[in-house]
């Protein structure tokens, strides 16, 4: 099994090429540079290992949450180079694939929206799968829902902007917070392989996850909240 993942969702630009039971990842800060060197790199990360895209069973990547640029990116570049080479497309959602990437039965999966606001699910492993606990939704630091019971891990780059408030939120409730950089590109791969059940282009659950339709505050709502 070969897979290509890719995630832009963040300031980092993540690759991951699966060849069977090896795995290979690109993971550089790209910034605002993701849509210039996306591409250059899967051809380099490619060539090293001898393969074309036409090799590959599928290309998966990450449908978001996150940047919006980032992700309309990611889902671009999967469509066009699943399309080209005929093989399946899978969009993998971040907060499930920050969840996988943790290595926790039970996580809290936040990821900075920009805003004042938190894109954010839970999950709790069963055997081998993430079942949702909390319903994924965009939230206010001081209006986060509530978790049950203890043990969870807090993972995501939400933590960077809004440790503490989630910490004084979810109190003794969490047992452990992970930092970044997290590479997500592994996970991706391993989450989209249920989908992948033959070499055709398919879009399956592809889309791209915003969460919310509003990108950014207008002049006056910036001028509003300067005020605050």
């Amino acid at each position: 099994m070969k897979i290509l993942s890719l995630d832009t969702s963040t300031e980092y630009m993540s690759l991951g090429l699966k060849i069977d039971e090896d795995f290979y990842s690109i993971n550089i800060k790209a910034g605002q540079t993701h849509s210039e060197i996306v591409l250059p790199e899967i051809k380099k990360l490619l060539s090293e290992h001898q393969l074309t895209i036409t090799d590959l069973d599928a290309v998966a990547f990450g449908r978001g949450p996150g940047s919006f640029t980032g992700i309309r990116i990611a889902c671009g570049i999967a469509y066009g180079l699943g399309y080209g080479a005929s093989i399946p497309v899978i969009g993998v959602n971040n907060l499930l694939a920050l969840a996988e990437t943790s290595g926790k039965d039970k996580v809290v999966s936040g990821i900075d929206a920009r805003m004042g606001e938190i894109y954010l699910s839970a999950y709790i492993k069963e055997g081998k799968t993430f079942s949702e606990s909390m319903l994924e939704g965009v939230y206010k630091p001081h209006e986060l829902p509530q978790l049950k019971g203890l043990g969870w891990a807090l993972v995501g780059n939400a933590i960077e902007t809004y440790e503490k408030q989630m910490k004084n939120h979810f109190g003794q409730q969490i047992e452990e917070v992970i930092f970044g950089p997290y590479d997500v590109v592994e996970s991706i791969s391993k989450l989209a392989m249920p989908f992948i059940k033959n070499k055709l282009f398919e879009l399956i659950h592809a889309e791209p996850l915003y969460l919310r339709n509003k990108v950014a505050f207008t002049t006056e709502e910036r001028k509003s909240l300067n005020a605050v």
